[in-house]
């Protein structure tokens, strides 16, 4: 299970990965459906730091955190 560190690495990286899509159209609606994609995965990325650092904080203070799922 990948650590939550890691899945916002990849929400970030799909975000940039978007923005690079979005650079190369033409069609202005696309171009703006698909930076509205990346600032999605941005907010995925950010939601998943706060859970880690959240969870950090958790394991820090010796309170379990959530249980997955």
């Amino acid at each position: 299970m990948p650590s939550l560190v890691d899945e916002a690495l990849d929400w970030l990286d799909r975000a940039e990965q978007a923005r690079e899509v979005a650079g190369q159209l033409t069609d202005p609606g696309a171009k703006q459906a698909v930076l509205q994609l990346a600032e999605s995965f941005d907010r995925l990325a950010r939601s998943a730091a706060d859970r880690a650092r959240a969870q950090e904080c958790d394991l820090a203070q010796g309170t379990p955190s959530d249980p997955p799922g």
